[in-house]
């Protein structure tokens, strides 16, 4: 029987949908659908071992040996294994901004546009990854009793926390919205081209990369906003945990990662001598 790659699509789709990933993680790997379906009609072969090897050799990218997981869990196939790759390059040293760096950056993306400026300041002060900062919703953003400003944010896998946000950046995030009359049920970060969706991830990306390489002289990628802040809560002696709370982390190894080497290695020793 001839595959049916809509049909896949679709079962395939609705299975990601139950699991609760994230849309830009879907769209990501219904691309490897296509593509595994294209090795079995070539081979003319059925889903087996010989087919998972091939389509490792093709793609033997951690996205697409995340979507083969799930793919495999979906056609409940326990029986195919995928084989570990070995000789891998050494994982890059995780990069962090110094307080300089981050206000030359500041200054060059808001003298860009207000709202690139507000997106950094988002994403250092609360520590966001750059999709949770363009997909806010002016709903998701309340003044407590005590005027601290929080947001609701939504991240990997649909699981929500809240953020607390900076006084400072609190007043620009109230200015912004005012300034661009921006009602409830609009994004923070609009689209100027399409109703009802976030700013495209693109831009930002554009222009975060370009601001980093006219003040700084190299190419940074938003992510790193992200690390930095983390590494900047440890330097404070924020607990772990309340760092892995804040990032939305589910698995406290991951926290780790983000913390510049230095760090790591001195909370390694911490580690050794509580035990």
């Amino acid at each position: 029987m001839e595959i049916s790659i809509l049909q896949e699509y679709d079962q395939f789709s609705s299975f990601l949908i139950r699991k609760g990933l994230s849309l830009e993680t879907q769209k990501l790997y219904l691309i490897y659908v296509e593509k595994i379906i294209y090795i079995l009609k070539e081979t003319q072969m059925k889903l087996s071992q010989d087919v998972i090897d091939i389509f490792l050799d093709a793609y033997p990218h951690a996205v697409s040996r995340a979507f083969l997981k799930n793919y495999l869990e979906y056609k409940e196939r326990k029986d195919l294994t995928i084989v570990k790759r070995t000789g891998r390059p050494p994982k890059k040293e995780t990069i962090t901004l110094s307080s300089e760096e981050l206000r030359l950056m500041r200054d060059r993306l808001y003298a860009h546009a207000d709202k690139y400026g507000l997106i950094f300041d988002l994403s250092v002060g609360c520590a966001l990854r750059r999709q949770e900062a363009i997909n806010i919703k002016c709903k998701d953003i309340k003044i407590e009793e005590d005027d601290t400003m929080m947001i609701l944010i939504k991240g990997k896998g649909n699981k929500e926390r809240k953020v607390v946000v900076p006084k400072q950046i609190a007043s620009l995030v109230i200015h912004y919205s005012f300034s661009n009359n921006l009602i409830p049920s609009d994004y923070l970060f609009k689209s100027t081209t399409m109703e009802d969706k976030p700013m495209d991830k693109t831009m930002w990306n554009k222009s975060f990369s370009n601001a980093s390489m006219d003040v700084l002289g190299k190419k940074y990628h938003p992510h790193q906003l992200r690390h930095t802040r983390a590494t900047d809560w440890f330097e404070k002696g924020i607990d772990i945990v309340r760092i892995q709370q804040r990032l939305g982390h589910t698995n406290i190894a991951t926290t780790r990662l983000y913390l510049n080497p230095d760090n790591r290695r001195e909370l390694k020793k911490w580690s050794k001598e509580e035990q």
